[in-house]
């Protein structure tokens, strides 16, 4: 390669390099805004899952002859209520019943969904021994 193809070169390289970093910091804040509108999107997609598939997903619930349970650890045992956990609603006790709380809820409003167990699940008392799962909407 001669002298002069080489300089050639470093010319254009260091334009690409200056194109490229004046380029880098709005393809960056793009990114973010492209991210947010992103998660807007899926939030949004969230009212066409069904409930009982959204609490399934959630960390330690499993079903049981088709209602969500909130897997325990195998040396407890609870002979309380019917195994289902406790259904909370916008703060407000619901009670132990899948269906019951499936009614009252659509799904496009439910703006998030939580298990609660152990000391957590405790201050909502003998209701609460198999588990709390709180729903909480958009009012």
């Amino acid at each position: 390669m001669n002298h002069l193809t080489k300089q050639a070169m470093n010319k254009t390289l260091c334009l690409l390099l200056l194109v490229a970093l004046s380029l880098g910091t709005s393809c960056t804040s793009s990114k973010s805004s492209t991210a947010a509108t992103a998660e807007e999107i899926e939030e949004k997609n969230q009212g066409h899952i069904p409930l009982l598939t959204r609490i399934r997903r959630l960390p330690g619930v499993v079903l049981q002859n088709g209602v969500p349970t909130i897997a325990k650890n195998t040396n407890t045992v609870s002979t309380f209520g019917s195994g289902e956990p406790l259904y909370i609603l916008d703060g407000q006790l619901i009670g132990n019943s899948f269906n019951r709380i499936n009614d009252l809820v659509d799904n496009f409003n439910v703006k998030s969904v939580k298990v609660l167990k152990g000391s957590a699940a405790s201050s909502y008392g003998a209701q609460a021994a198999s588990g709390v799962i709180a729903i909480e909407t958009y009012q």
